[in-house]
């Protein structure tokens, strides 16, 4: 039996923890419902144009490129009216931004970013179609994001590794995939993998901290599914 454990918003809470933007961490530490509220917040159609919005504007989508997506297009066709949708956002998200800009900053400069992990990222300036200058928003917000959030995911692997294997369950590790991890097992030990994994990501602070000597602020969380295979796949009630 197939179980597939995904870590909860893992994009948006690195983001957070990344710039410690305490409007967006409160939302998490206070169990709010981040994309109904700002569904409400922004005058989205929908809670999943919300959902979606928010974790392509972290990465700085243009009005532009939401205009011209088909997946938004229904809602508006209009560039302005996602470039304000954007300002909404960063209004609301002011440390968000605030970070973004000096990540900016440290891009012009041409040196590379760092993280609180160890990892870099050198981002070389582009020039558009005019020749000139430009620094590549989508790259200097996407990479430190995604980079970090391969690395809490390693530690999570990890630790669920040896606290799988220290409980001398029958388990074989299948894959890692962006915020999944996939495992095989017998159907009677599901309960018990899915209860290390909450334990692993519930603990992943405290593991961040003992690693690398860093206080990581958002807590994290995961949600387990299970199955045959993966096309069959259930929560866990």
């Amino acid at each position: 039996m197939l179980l597939q454990c995904d870590a909860s918003q893992l994009e948006w809470r690195v983001a957070l923890a990344l710039s410690e933007d305490w409007v967006g961490i409160n939302e998490i530490l206070g169990g709010e419902d981040t994309h109904a509220k700002n569904q409400t917040a922004f005058g989205l159609p929908s809670r999943l144009i919300a959902k979606i919005f928010l974790f392509r504007t972290i990465f700085r989508g243009s009005g532009w490129s939401f205009a011209n997506d088909p997946d938004f297009m229904h809602v508006s066709s209009d560039p302005s009216f996602w470039d304000g949708m954007n300002e909404k956002f960063y209004k609301k998200y002011y440390a968000l931004d605030k970070t973004h800009q000096k990540w900016k900053d440290v891009v012009m400069s041409g040196k590379p970013l760092v993280g609180p992990l160890g990892r870099s990222w050198l981002i070389p300036i582009k020039r558009d179609f005019r020749g000139d200058l430009k620094v590549p928003m989508n790259a200097l917000t996407n990479y430190p994001v995604q980079g970090t959030g391969a690395d809490l995911m390693m530690l999570a692997r990890i630790a669920a590794y040896k606290r799988i294997k220290d409980s001398a369950v029958e388990c074989d590790f299948i894959s890692t995939v962006h915020d999944s991890i996939v495992v095989d097992t017998r159907e009677k030990h599901l309960e018990t993998i899915k209860d290390i994994f909450d334990g692993v990501f519930n603990d992943l602070q405290k593991i961040i901290k003992t690693t690398f000597g860093y206080t990581w602020v958002v807590p994290m969380a995961c949600e387990s599914k299970y199955g045959p295979n993966m096309a069959d796949m259930r929560k866990f009630t």
